[in-house]
């Protein structure tokens, strides 16, 4: 006689019966007590980690159901998924009718007793007192979520929004010194991305800042020690608050996934390392976005290990300002007049800003760098399947994106300073491509301006139509006109005289008299078309953002921007922006610093206007 012995069950699926065991005790008594209403069903698949609709409980408990057993709950349990942590936050959110990152009582009632199978208020109570963890009154739905960090602590700007929508994140923080010095000495900063991954409204970082004045207390955990060197989770008890998790990812490969849905990588390779490929050099500064380069375009485009330097972060930048422009990147630009290298690069300490050069060092100015994108836009493969919604521009940076707009017959939006307001445009399906005049260009990928997606589209410029920079650049100047563009900043300028100037400025300006009158420079005479402080209506909420800046229009397209900032005890910021528009093709190829200089040293008009407030 001989026995058959029953197969042992495998260590993943005793696991998963304890797991079922554990979430069916905390319902019932024991695992012999049967299931006995659709509410208790319910009630034990949320205990599972599963949110059953009320379709999903009518397929399980029909009207000839009398009751469930602990093996039904099992196999019930392994034919529904798991609830994801980004489904709830996204039934969290629609809860939270102001936004603020909260659920109150009144909310919670609201959403359990009105909606799909109604609680009762003794219901809700006892939910809400169990996850009213710190008795405050109100659900910090947040607090569901991981702590999502880079490997290492570091994280460039775009890849943190770029990561916070990827897992629908309630925001994120970043600590960064942006285009500043880094270092004891140089100037650090805190700034919150809300859940489009964008920077935060001022609504909401007022909001912020109103809550800090009425803080009584905090809490720490000193104890709290996270390895940010090995990818994973990590999970932590702490005293008086769930279970705390931590997660470290990869600090590169969520962005470099979601470049490979946007760029041809297969068309960037060949341009990179096929037979006929260019020499490229690319400096991330010592900033954030040096181990992005190294493993995108070295690693997976193929182009050689010494066209990206200055990868590793540092702490000072290496000594240096890692501002992505003809000063603080000499050493890129000098290296490209050599005329060994065919594309050049610099990137901003946090990653979102960037400098495009040719060879011999042609410098492209952001301002057209933007324009030469939109107008060569069909080049990268996202927009070929998304269209383009819109195209839009800080309000100091030139004309150059309005002439593409115009002549592409494409929405043009001009907005203040601030990504924000371009972020506002794309949530509403309203923008594709916009840019900055302070080295800041980017698209609806991301609600952050990107380094070294720029760079990525204007190697996809050059792959598609084969030519230089230089050549690429003056084809554009040809067919658009050029905007010949520079901009002076006068620091640290006595506030009082600096607000005296403005006043001044805006009393001329404002005259009725002023509006037609004409300069001159040279062969060219300016006529006033507009004189106005700029505000700005956003065409999405309403608001309004006044004083922007004073703006001296002319009937061509060209422009005087005056912009004050900093009034503070280190004293004020005075920004001038020149901005003349020519399309004679014969005067396109002048450098904007010597077209400035010649007009200065000429007696006429338009320079006795800047020298009158200003020069």
């Amino acid at each position: 006689m001989s026995f058959l012995e029953s197969p042992r069950p495998s260590d993943e699926e005793e696991a998963f019966y304890v797991q079922c065991r554990a979430a069916y005790l905390t319902v019932f008594r024991s695992s012999l007590t049967n299931i006995a209403s659709k509410q208790q069903l319910c009630r034990v698949l949320q205990q599972a980690g599963r949110n059953p609709s009320l379709a999903t409980l009518n397929k399980y408990w029909t009207p000839r159901t009398s009751k469930l057993n602990f093996d039904d709950f099992c196999e019930i349990v392994k034919c529904e998924k798991k609830t994801e942590e980004s489904e709830l936050m996204r039934a969290f959110r629609k809860m939270d009718v102001n936004g603020d990152g909260y659920i109150t009582h009144s909310e919670l009632e609201k959403a359990l007793t009105t909606r799909g199978e109604k609680m009762t208020t003794e219901e809700v109570n006892t939910i809400f007192s169990l996850a009213d963890v710190n008795k405050d009154g109100k659900l910090d739905y947040a607090e569901i979520g991981n702590l999502v960090i880079g490997q290492n602590g570091i994280m460039s700007t775009p890849a943190v929004s770029c990561v916070i929508r990827k897992i629908k994140a309630v925001g994120g923080i970043i600590l960064t010194a942006s285009h500043n010095p880094g270092g004891p000495n140089g100037d650090f900063g805190i700034k919150y991305n809300i859940a489009s991954g964008g920077p935060a409204p001022e609504g909401i970082t007022n909001k912020i800042f109103e809550i800090s004045k009425s803080l009584q207390e905090y809490h720490i955990c000193p104890e709290l020690k996270v390895d940010l060197s090995k990818i994973g989770k990590q999970t932590f008890e702490v005293e008086s608050f769930k279970p705390f998790t931590v997660e470290i990812v990869d600090s590169v490969e969520a962005y470099a996934e979601m470049l490979r849905g946007i760029f041809d990588f297969a068309a960037l390779k060949e341009l990179l390392s096929g037979a006929s490929h260019i020499n490229v050099r690319l400096d991330a500064m010592h900033g954030v976005v040096g181990p992005y380069v190294k493993k995108i375009v070295c690693e997976e485009l193929g182009s050689p290990a010494n066209s990206a330097v200055n990868c590793v972060p540092q702490e000072d930048f290496g000594g240096h300002h890692p501002d992505p422009n003809l000063t603080y990147a000499a050493d890129l630009v000098s290296t490209m007049k050599g005329g060994e290298y065919d594309f050049g690069a610099a990137f901003d300490g946090d990653g979102d800003r960037n400098m495009v050069l040719g060879k011999h060092g042609f410098f492209v100015n952001p301002s057209d760098s933007v324009a030469v994108i939109a107008a060569n836009i069909t080049s990268i493969p996202y927009f070929q399947k998304t269209g383009v919604k819109g195209l839009a521009r800080s309000m100091p940076t030139s004309g150059a994106l309005d002439n593409v707009a115009k002549a592409l017959q494409m929405q043009l939006y001009e907005t203040p300073t601030g990504w924000k307001f371009f972020g506002n445009l794309m949530d509403a399906g309203k923008l594709s491509l916009c840019g900055e005049e302070s080295f800041g260009t980017g698209s609806d990928h991301i609600r952050e301006k990107d380094g070294l997606w720029a760079v990525l589209a204007w190697l996809s410029i050059l792959a598609t139509r084969k030519q230089s920079v230089e050549d690429i650049m003056k084809d554009h100047w040809q067919k658009f006109g050029r905007n010949f563009f520079t901009r002076y900043d006068y620091e640290e300028v006595d506030s009082d005289a600096a607000n005296k100037m403005i006043k001044d400025l805006e009393t001329t300006m404002f005259d009725p008299s002023f509006k037609g009158k004409k300069f001159s420079s040279g062969d060219k005479t300016y006529e006033v078309a507009i004189a106005d402080n700029f505000a700005y209506t956003d065409p999405v909420d309403g608001s309004v953002s006044k004083n922007q800046g004073l703006r001296i229009i002319f009937s061509d397209g060209s422009r005087i921007i005056f912009r004050l900032s900093g009034t503070g005890s280190a004293g004020a910021t005075i920004r001038l922006y020149i901005d003349s528009y020519e399309k004679d093709p014969q005067k396109i190829y002048q450098d904007p610093q010597v077209w400035l200089e010649r007009s200065k040293k000429k007696n006429n008009n338009l320079t006795l206007l800047l020298n009158t407030f200003f020069l």
